[in-house]
């Protein structure tokens, strides 16, 4: 279940996983502290149980208090996870998701935007997903970001289109 858990955030916020020689390359490291910046909703350096529990909700992956135990637990933390274990915890998300079905993991990420499962993301949609994600727009902002995807004047994304727009981004 971690490792699943994992995988929808590292999929949620489209981390590289490019490894070179064991040391981490800057996109990927980049990509984990803007993950890490936005887990820590209190900006104290730490992400704790509730941060993680709280944005994982928002990320449309519920967990248990005992999968957040569990989480604590395998990051070695305790009770809160400092950047290097949230980089670890990251780190092994990726290696286990590697097998995973990468058809079904576009699907979960579309639906994290998807809120009302109609098979379109609206403006509004995306204004609270990407809220949900610590990313603040404009009205005009999102209607430019929608424009820019469907390539048309087109008022909403649907799978097909958010699929190539975030294949394109790998």
């Amino acid at each position: 279940m971690v490792g699943r858990t994992l995988a929808v955030v590292r999929d949620s916020i489209r981390s590289s996983d490019d490894r070179s020689g064991g040391v981490m390359q800057s996109e990927t490291r980049d990509d984990f502290m803007e993950a890490f910046k936005i887990f820590d909703q209190d900006n104290d350096g730490m992400v704790s149980a509730q941060e993680l529990k709280r944005m994982m909700a928002q990320f449309g992956n519920e967990l248990t208090d005992e999968e957040v135990r569990d989480i604590m637990k395998e990051s070695g933390s305790g009770t809160a996870l400092s950047y290097s274990a949230f980089c670890r915890l990251l780190g092994v998300g990726i290696k286990q998701s590697r097998e995973a079905d990468p058809e079904e993991e576009m699907q979960h990420a579309f639906r994290l935007f998807d809120r009302d499962r109609d098979g379109k993301i609206t403006p509004k949609e995306m204004t609270q997903a990407l809220a949900g994600f610590g990313v603040q727009l404009t009205e005009r902002e999102v209607d430019q970001l929608i424009a820019e995807a469907t390539l048309s004047n087109e008022r909403a994304v649907s799978y097909e289109v958010f699929k190539r727009v975030m294949s394109a981004n790998r």
